[in-house]
Formats: structure tokens, sequence, C-alpha cells
């Protein structure tokens, strides 16, 4: 009962993040000051981009320049990730300062009952 409380607050996260994108006015202190966080699953990485998939199928463009290499080398399609970050003031990507990976990707693992 507890985890369907945990995933709901985090959907109503994401979509607060998403709200948030759409709302906030063009200012760069606006932009810059507002810490949010959401859980996603990963569409695909390259460089310093991530893409996001929400729960509820929204992409966002999150940008990896600040957040340590070692906190996303091994991040794989279909993992699921919390994303912590800001919202710059062009409003066109999340600008992420963490990213944790909920569940180990199990790619390249198979099942062996032996």
């Amino acid at each position: 009962m507890r985890r369907c409380d945990i995933r709901a607050s985090r959907g109503v996260a994401a979509l607060t993040a998403l709200a948030l994108l759409c709302v906030l006015p063009v200012t760069g202190s606006a932009g810059n000051d507002t810490p949010l966080m959401f859980e996603g699953r990963v569409l695909w990485i390259a460089g310093t981009t991530l893409m996001v998939a929400t729960h509820d199928s929204q992409s966002i463009n999150v940008d990896l320049t600040h957040v340590p290499q070692d906190e996303y080398q091994r991040l794989a399609q279909d993992d699921r990730v919390v994303v912590t970050g800001t919202i710059p003031s062009e409003r066109n990507r999340i600008v992420a300062t963490s990213i944790e990976q909920l569940e180990p990707s199990d790619a390249g693992s198979t099942f062996s009952p032996y």
C-alpha cells in the first residue's frame, strides 16, 4: 500500500515539473532558482544529453553537463531514474545536478536455472 503512495507522489512531482516548464516566466532568476525532481525512464543518452520519458509519456530533454559522469555512464535504455535539477531561463530542458538510477539494468543478463 505504501509503495503505491510513493509512486503516486512521484507522478505528481513529474506533472508539477512539467507544469513549471510551461508556466514559469522567462526570467533568469526564476528559472535558475527552481529546483525540481522527477522520475522517468531513459529513452536515450548521447554525450551530455539524456532524454527521459515520464509516466504520462512526456519526453524531457535533460542536460547532463553538471552531473558527475559516474552517475550516468552506465545508464541504458528503459532504466528508471530520478532526475534532480533546475529549469534554465530558456525553459527548453532540465539542467540536471543529479541522476539516480532506481533499479539496475538487466540488459545483457540472461536467466539460467543452473
